[in-house]
């Protein structure tokens, strides 16, 4: 691996050659197509269309925002008038974990901890979740028996999940680790990123509390979300028909994005919108043959586009 070529650098022959050196495109959300829970990104939306359009490549989006649904991602792009983005372009963490229910015919009770718009996605799947886990806060715990009751007072269920939870406290953490106790008990993950983008920085993600509940419990989960090698594992099979070599992932994370999918075989483009100052001196003080090292890097998706006469 050697330094990353920036595209806006490339010659008219080089763009040409990087454009035909892949077919299938799995992209991120948040901070490459659009600002976090914001509008689009100025160009990105014209890069897309040009990207199906003009370069004929697929394109799946490949999320970790399970604080949306499937239906808000779609309705973003859906207002981008010369966007058509379907259901079967979207990877989200709560979809993934579904379809793995699915797959092995799960029908237990679900521990999961995760945001509304998740649980209700396993809910519309007809998986049956613990009343605790559909409660928007919990309850104060103010002495030992109540955190007793906290722990041990729900039913015993088959499958812990965890995702994204901005209720998230130490006696649901405490739940998790005793149902897992049980050797028989599914542990799911979604999200695993140990920071997520907020406001003006990065806070805690949730693979900080998934790390937590699998030292607790000893158990390891199986991560259905970025950069969980089960999901690596999904999308190969999903798009089986294309050659890791001939996929390009577009991610704005060193970690969730960059090092997700040199593990899996694909070309690697860091999106740099976040804060690129910031991610050049990164970029500066890392190895070369770093896992986290890109192949490309663009100061944003614009930069992919071709001005057309």
């Amino acid at each position: 691996m050697c330094e990353p070529k920036h595209i806006k650098e490339l010659s008219k022959e080089e763009r040409q050659k990087f454009f035909d050196s892949f077919d299938l495109v799995l992209c991120d959300c948040d901070g490459v197509v659009w600002h976090p829970f914001r509008d689009f990104i100025p160009g990105s939306a014209r890069a897309i269309d040009q990207l199906q359009r003009l370069h004929r490549k697929k394109l799946t989006f490949v999320t970790n925002n399970s604080v949306s649904s499937l239906e808000e991602h779609l309705e973003k792009f859906a207002k981008q008038g010369q966007l058509n983005i379907t259901k079967n372009q979207i990877v989200h963490p709560a979809q993934t974990i579904c379809d793995h229910l699915k797959k092995i015919q799960f029908k237990g009770l679900i521990y999961c901890l995760a945001t509304p718009p998740f649980r209700q996605l396993l809910i519309e799947a007809g998986f049956q979740l613990t009343q605790d886990s559909m409660s928007t806060g919990a309850k104060a715990i103010e002495s030992v028996r109540d955190l007793h009751e906290a722990i041990y007072g729900g039913s015993a269920v088959q499958a812990v999940i965890i995702d994204v939870d901005f209720n998230l406290s130490a006696a649901k953490i405490m739940r998790a680790q005793v149902q897992l106790q049980n050797p028989e008990c599914l542990f799911l993950a979604g999200a695993a990123d140990a920071r997520i983008p907020f406001g003006r920085g990065e806070i805690i993600g949730p693979g900080a509390f998934i790390d937590l509940v699998a030292k607790a419990s000893g158990r390891q989960p199986l991560v259905l979300g970025k950069p969980g090698e089960a999901l690596g594992q999904l999308m190969l099979q999903r798009h089986k028909a294309t050659p890791a070599h001939r996929v390009l992932f577009v991610g704005d994370s060193l970690a969730s994005d960059i090092a997700f999918g040199h593990a899996n075989g694909y070309q690697t483009l860091l999106v740099m919108t976040a804060g690129k100052s910031e991610m050049e001196k990164r970029l500066k003080d890392m190895a070369k043959d770093h896992s986290e090292m890109p192949d490309y890097v663009v100061d944003c998706l614009g930069d992919l586009l071709i001005e057309q006469s």
